[in-house]
Formats: structure tokens, C-alpha cells, sequence
């Protein structure tokens, strides 16, 4: 008798999470413990996920997802190991004509891969939200593959040196459009510490004018001109 494969159902909405870790974080300076994004992800109740699908490559990590994850169901899919090698997999996962959303925060800038965002784009409404680590990526100037992480060499003339790494943030968006992430739907924001140093960019990518939309609602400009979420 032939095995029956279960598919993802044509319609719903997903959530993705490439690196998901425990689930649960604490919060240095006070000790407190939130819930990180897996959870905070699976109980929204409003206009809830139909499919959760979560990666993790720690062994310990995955565990604690499982066991916190429980109480979701077989909403929840947990997939581990490295995400860049199970891409397809996730990709199986998700709803083909659902509406879906991919957070993309890795622990590091060699888990920034190009090749597992443009596999994510392959999906017709696949909205991204990615980590890119301008600090890290400074700090590591010497050691990472540029070509590798934004999809393009030509990224070669605008980033001589660390203080140039912000530049990369344009070249992947370029790369985005060419895989239908087009025009003013390809949005980025440096997000700084209390000195005005650059952490991190957060690059949000949609094909749809609703998400559009919905980025430009969350994101406000102060009286100087500097734009923070909410």
C-alpha cells in the first residue's frame, strides 16, 4: 500500500521561522524570560497561522521548541538541523497560494545565505523580514562571503572597507527585486544602540501593496527625521 503524503493546503497562512531557537529568551540587564518570536507567533489569536514552521540546528534547542510548542498542535512544524540544507523542505511546508511571512534572524552573518532567501522568494506570496547584522558584518569584514550573502558581486565598488558595509544593505535589495521584490516594497531601517551606532538593518521585502502598506503603518519618523517600529 502506497504511503499517503500529507501536503500543506493551498490556502491558509504561514509563519517561518528560519532560526528559531528555544523559544523562550532572557532578557539581559533584568534576567526576566519573554517569549521569543516562535511563541509570540503560534498564540496570536487575532488572524492566527494556519501553519508554523520553525528551524533550529541546536539539538537542546529544538527540544525546548517541541516541548513549548506542544500545546499548538499539529499547526506546528519543527524542522532541524541547518536551515540552508532543509530550505526545501520548509518550502514543502508552506501553504503555495497561502499568505506568508518568513523571519530571517540569524545568530551570526555566515548563516545570511542568498541561495535559502531566493528558494523563500520562490513562493508566490512569501513576505521577508530579514536580520541583516551590519555590526557583525563589520566586525568580520575579512572572514565572510559578500557574494554569497547579497546575491550579486557588484557590491565590489561600494564595499572597500567596514565602514562601508551599510552599502550591502542596497545590493540585496537589488537582488530582491530581481526576484519580484520590486520598487518601494523593498524596505530597510537601521536599527541603532544609544550612541547612534548601527546594530543591525531590518530589510522588510513583499510583492504586495498591502505589505506594503502595513510596513509604512508600523514604522514612524520622529522630529528629527529618525524612523523607529511603532
Amino acid at each position: 500500500m502506497t504511503p499517503t503524503i500529507e501536503r500543506p493546503t493551498p490556502g491558509g497562512a504561514a509563519y517561518i521561522d528560519l532560526f528559531a531557537g528555544p523559544g523562550r529568551a532572557r532578557i539581559r540587564g533584568t534576567g526576566e524570560i519573554v517569549d521569543g518570536s516562535p511563541l509570540i507567533a503560534a498564540a496570536h489569536a487575532r488572524a492566527p497561522f494556519t501553519k508554523l514552521v520553525f528551524c533550529d540546528l541546536d539539538a537542546e534547542n529544538v527540544a525546548a521548541l517541541t516541548a513549548r510548542t506542544a500545546a499548538f498542535g499539529d499547526r506546528v512544524k519543527i524542522i532541524p538541523g541547518d536551515c540552508t540544507g532543509t530550505i526545501n523542505q520548509v518550502v514543502g511546508e508552506v501553504p503555495p497560494h497561502g499568505l506568508n511571512f518568513a523571519l530571517v534572524d540569524p545568530f551570526g552573518p555566515k548563516m545570511l545565505r542568498w541561495d535559502m532567501l531566493a528558494r523563500l522568494g520562490e513562493v508566490k506570496r512569501m513576505d521577508l523580514l530579514i536580520h541583516f547584522p551590519t555590526g557583525s558584518i563589520k566586525r568580520n569584514f575579512d572572514t565572510l562571503d559578500f557574494d554569497a550573502m547579497v546575491g550579486t558581486s557588484d557590491w565590489r565598488a561600494d564595499v572597500r572597507n567596514p565602514h562601508e558595509v551599510p552599502n550591502l544593505v542596497d545590493h540585496l535589495r537589488r537582488s530582491l527585486e530581481r526576484i519580484g521584490y520590486t520598487g518601494k516594497a523593498v524596505r530597510s531601517m537601521p536599527i541603532k544602540n544609544t550612541k547612534e551606532g548601527v546594530l543591525y538593518h531590518l530589510v522588510f521585502a513583499t510583492k504586495d501593496p498591502l505589505g506594503d502598506k502595513i510596513w509604512s503603518s508600523i514604522v514612524q519618523t520622529n522630529a528629527r527625521g529618525q524612523r523607529s517600529l511603532f
